[in-house]
């Protein structure tokens, strides 16, 4: 049996069997995940309805790492569909200056987004609200019943919490399914009326999954077995945020070793495009949004016309022949035609690119992406340590 292209026991014996489970295990996790919603459906709605009734509120989306790429993928979407004002912030930046992100007085919705519920920056996140508002509300989206935040909030009033698909937390140190079934809580549950369409949706993105893993995964070793000087992965709006993500998996999985860059994709003109100089792979997530194309696909065009000594990957949802002309590698999705309502629902194929890529680099590398931790002596942990909390 292959595993992303590679023979299982050779996995086993390279240490990169857990990863690469975990992150083929995601379609699963998604169908499981749209289960569970669904049996949790009436109470979701009923605490999403008692939330946007009250006046003044806000919406606070806090997480750490890929948790917080994870948040603010949907912050724009959350906001669209509530009419209340969303605030994505990393924990990490809140606890430094909690006064510049929290409205004080104010009555507020902290909803947390991890993997373990454990870190200390998001444990004194939840202290700092209930410090600063005038009535807090919690959602939980933790990836594991276990954790402390679960264990203190869990069953409190005024908290929703939906348990996440077991075996969601996985064992390795970077987050694959971890990060996906944030964001797919993160839309389900705030866009709950429409939980009809994300039944569709998902069967739509298990098809893509399937074909991605059977049909382009050996394109995926193609690219991942040349060497860059550098890796750049440029997306608009939500999408920086998975562009942001990529370059933290694949930074993850070569233990630092392979240099990364995220941008906007028409700030790529303002200066980082001279990374095409030096030998670089610059991946493109291409918006699903009909207006926000047109920017791209030029933005694409300057790019392929002054390849240098690059190498330009491309990965939409439908095909289009004008970025199929201008890249070296396509990835296109959405065999069925599904109509998706915004970018952050189009995330989980192009989680499937950004993410093989991350493991079969660290592979190419001759680095075990199971033994991260372990293999540069705790110097960067799955649950952060070693962070002190001081009191304002």
């Amino acid at each position: 049996m292959r595993i992303l292209g590679i023979k299982e026991k050779e996995l086993k014996e390279i240490e990169g069997y857990y990863t690469c489970k975990e992150m083929i295990n995601q379609p699963y996790l998604w169908h499981e995940g749209v289960k569970i919603i669904g049996e949790n459906r009436e109470r979701i709605k009923n605490f999403i309805d008692e939330i946007k009734a009250i006046k003044g509120l806000k919406i606070y989306l806090v997480g750490a790492g890929s948790s917080a790429k994870a948040a603010a993928l949907v912050e724009s979407y959350i906001g669209q569909v509530t009419g209340i004002d969303v605030y994505s912030v990393s924990s990490t930046n809140l606890i430094t200056q909690p006064n510049k992100y929290i409205s004080q007085d104010s009555p507020g919705l902290l909803v947390s987004f991890g993997s373990s519920g454990n870190t200390t920056e998001g444990l004194e996140a939840v202290e700092l609200f209930k410090e600063r508002c005038s009535k807090l509300f919690q959602i939980l989206i933790i990836c594991s019943d276990k954790g402390e935040l679960v264990g203190k909030y869990s069953n409190q009033e005024d908290v929703l919490y939906v348990p996440i698909p077991e075996g969601t937390k996985g064992r390795s140190m970077a987050a694959t399914g971890e990060f996906t079934l944030l964001v797919q809580y993160g839309l389900m549950l705030f866009d709950i009326d429409r939980f009809d369409y994300y039944v569709k949706m998902f069967k739509n993105v298990e098809v893509d999954a399937e074909y991605f893993f059977d049909r382009y995964i050996y394109k995926v070793h193609s690219i991942a077995n040349k060497k860059y000087d550098v890796i750049a992965a440029l997306g608009s709006n939500a999408l920086t945020a998975l562009a942001s993500e990529m370059c933290l998996k694949i930074s993850e999985l070569s233990s630092g070793l392979q240099s990364t860059q995220f941008h906007p994709i028409l700030e790529f003109r303002h200066g980082p495009k001279l990374i095409m100089n030096s030998k670089s792979l610059v991946s493109f997530f291409i918006s699903n949004d009909p207006h926000t194309q047109k920017y791209e696909i030029d933005m694409l065009k300057e790019c392929s016309e002054n390849k240098r000594n690059s190498t330009i990957v491309a990965v939409s949802m439908d095909y289009s022949e004008e970025i199929d002309e201008n890249c070296d590698y396509y990835f296109y999705f959405n065999r069925n035609g599904f109509n998706y309502r915004d970018d952050s629902h189009i995330i989980f194929q192009y989680a499937l690119y950004l993410q093989s890529l991350a493991i079969l680099k660290s592979v190419d590398l001759g680095i075990s992406p199971d033994k991260l931790g372990s293999d540069v002596n705790g110097f960067v942990n799955k649950v952060a340590k070693g962070v002190a909390i001081y009191k304002r």
